[in-house]
């Protein structure tokens, strides 16, 4: 009697099983991936605060008031020189470097050089630079006068800073205060202006924590 071929029975794939397998795990790898991007760009440093003065100008004058064109070329001029004096020596870290500030030694007259690395502690964030990794500039002014000859020609000018901002420490610890005034005294040399002279002071103080309640 013949026999009927025998057939073996193998189980049909699961497709819809191993559709949901697939669709679990590109799941858990796109949490996986959103949360590493989160945490990454949680850890990226703020951008470097832009200092930017509230400024005040006045003129005087020895004979005819220049025009308004002169008038505003000179003071934008002074003005955007303090604000990046100010950028590099107080705000900006990455500026500061060894802490000799040769760049804004240039802006001296020669025989104002000397007396500008003297007074560094005074003049930029000084020893600062040490401890602090970030500074939030506050409200600050400058008042610039800017003094003409007979022939409207800029002679020279004065520019008054008040500067004010909060330093962060590299290590834990409360926000610093800085307060630096100074006032410079400006020459024109040329197509530039140079400081012959100023007189400048600062501060760096940190909150002086409040006494412990003495026990009862």
């Amino acid at each position: 009697m013949p026999t009927s071929p025998s057939f073996s029975v193998r189980p049909r794939p699961n497709y819809r099983r191993r559709r949901t397998i697939t669709l679990f795990v590109l799941l858990v790898v796109v949490v996986i991936v959103v949360a590493l991007l989160s945490r990454s760009g949680g850890e990226k440093e703020s951008p470097t605060p832009t200092l930017a003065f509230a400024t005040k100008v006045a003129v005087v004058n020895q004979g005819k008031a220049p025009d308004a064109g002169v008038q505003e070329e000179q003071s934008k001029a002074i003005e955007k020189m303090f604000n990046d004096y100010y950028q590099e020596a107080f705000v900006d870290p990455k500026k500061w470097g060894d802490g000799k500030f040769e760049d804004l030694k240039a802006l001296f007259a020669e025989d104002a050089q000397a007396s500008f690395t003297k007074d560094i502690q005074a003049l930029t964030i000084g020893q600062g630079r040490v401890d602090l990794k970030r500074v939030e500039p506050g409200a600050s002014d400058l008042v610039i006068t800017i003094y003409y000859d007979g022939k409207s020609q800029p002679m020279f000018a004065v520019a008054a800073a008040s500067f004010n901002a909060r330093g962060t420490l590299k290590t834990t610890g409360p926000a610093v205060t800085i307060k630096q005034k100074a006032t410079f005294y400006l020459q024109k040399s040329g197509e530039k202006w140079v400081i012959t002279a100023y007189d400048a002071d600062q501060t760096q103080n940190t909150p002086t924590p409040s006494p412990s309640p003495s026990a009862s």
